[in-house]
Order: C-alpha cells, then structure tokens, then sequence
C-alpha cells in the first residue's frame, strides 16, 4: 500500500530550499507549537504540515543556527544531537501506537527537503511497516571499518544506490550509562559524521550538494544508512531495480572513507 499525501494539507508550507529568502519558521523558536520535547538547542514537536495520512509527522530541529549541519557540528553539539534524536526515535517506538516509526534526515535540494535549518524527522505509521521492501543484504557489503562494536559498510545490494555507507551500532547504548556504551554511541555519532562529510567533499569528486540519512533498528543493532542524492536512476523509478557502482568504484571509495574513519579515537 502507498503512502497517501494531501497536496491541501501542503498549501502554504515554507520551502527554502526552492524559494530562498523565505522566514524560516525553525529559527523563530518563539512561535514554535506543540513542543515535544526540548534539550538546549534541540527542539522535537510536532509536525505542522501533516502532508501524510494514518501518519503522526513530527520534526527534530537540531541547532539554532539556521546554517549548521551534522557535517559541521563540533564533537560535543554532535553527541548531543544524535543522543537527543534516537531517544525521541525510542520515545515513539515505545508508545507502541504504531505499527513503525521511521527515523530520517533530509539535506540539500535533491534530498526531498523543504528547510536548509538542520532537522531531522521522525514518522509514526499507523497501517504500514516501513521496513517491508527491506532485506539484511541491503545493510551488508564491503566491510569498511570497525571499532570496538561500531562497524561502517559500504552496500553492495543497495536499496536505491548507487552508494550507500551503512553505519552500525549495538541499539540501545545512546541510552545507557555505561562507560563503554556512552563512549560507543558518541563514535556512533562521529562515524556518521565522517560518512556524510566524505559523501559532500570526496565521493565523485565532492559533487554531490543533496545527501539522506535514514535510521533503522535491526537484529539488536541500530544502522544509520547514508547516501548522496542525485537524480534518481529511471530504472529506480520505473522498475524498482537498484543500481550500484562497479566493485572498483567501491572499493577505491572503501579505501579512502577508511582512510578518514581511522582518524577517529575511541578508547576501550
């Protein structure tokens, strides 16, 4: 079953990324209604513009700089975000009001976003299960790096293509006060960080102005898959058929994403 969106539901939302110079409501943080949650900077509340029926859409604003990005933030606002992010992801799992919750963040004009302010989104499901089209092998593929128990990938079975870095963590330690499970879920963090600055700046060339995050719990671990965005392939789009570099491609990408994720220092 599709996703059903009304376009009237749509009528007069703000679209910086098309129309730039429009007011940004996610900087105004004094009109914002129905908060959530709030911790510092971080902002969850509910969606305004529920373009999506049998959904709850809520959104995530990350920063107070309208200009920031998971790309740019320091070590600390990073760890905090994504720590912020999956404990309201979990919130929502746990209401158990939804047959799924999916958690993901869009940036750039090809991305499918609306607002250049940082933000992510988190999607209740009423009827569907996001996770249907989905198979193991779309979050396995060139073992890239691993850390203690923080392990990157790049997909050989991708679900769109044409490339994709998978992001792995054991689920739950973003909330957990142990040592080891804090440390953990920073790297997390900071893997991520890595993955998407090395799509925008290195991966074919650093052309790449769009990417998408997306946050999935499977098999006891939490994978945060990021990509860049371009066009998307007609073979995508009429047949449903994923496209993927060729293994040279990938392993040359292997290779220098490592080459950076090694940089990162994690202490057991």
């Amino acid at each position: 079953m599709a996703l059903v969106f009304d376009v009237q539901q749509a009528s007069g939302k703000p679209d910086d990324n098309r129309r730039p110079g429009t007011a940004c409501p996610f900087c105004d943080t004094e009109g914002l209604a129905n908060i959530i949650q709030r911790d510092g900077d971080c902002i969850w509340l509910e969606n305004k513009f529920k373009t999506l029926r049998a959904t709850r859409q809520t959104v995530l604003i990350e920063s107070a700089n309208h200009d920031a990005d998971l790309v740019t933030y320091e070590p600390d606002e990073l760890h905090h975000v994504m720590r912020f992010a999956l404990g309201c992801w979990q919130q929502m799992i746990d209401s158990q009001q939804y047959r799924s919750v999916l958690m993901y963040k869009n940036k750039g004009p090809l991305s499918g976003g609306s607002l250049v302010h940082p933000h992510m989104q988190i999607v209740g499901l009423e009827q569907e299960d996001g996770y249907t089209s989905l198979t193991s092998a779309n979050f396995e593929g060139i073992n890239v790096w691993q850390q203690g128990r923080i392990s990157v990938n790049i997909s050989t079975e991708p679900i769109m293509g044409f490339f994709e870095i998978n992001v792995s963590a054991p689920q739950g330690i973003a909330a957990s006060d142990d040592t080891r499970d804090q440390a953990e879920a920073d790297l997390f963090a900071d893997a991520i960080q890595v993955a998407l600055r090395y799509i925008l700046h290195e991966h074919h060339g650093g052309r790449a102005e769009s990417y998408n995050l997306f946050f999935y719990h499977l098999g006891g671990r939490t994978i945060a898959k990021a990509l860049p965005r371009w066009v998307v392939s007609p073979y995508f789009v009429g047949y449903r058929l994923a496209q993927v570099n060729a293994e040279t491609t990938l392993d040359i990408d292997a290779e220098r994403l490592r080459a950076h994720l090694e940089t990162l220092v994690w202490q057991d």
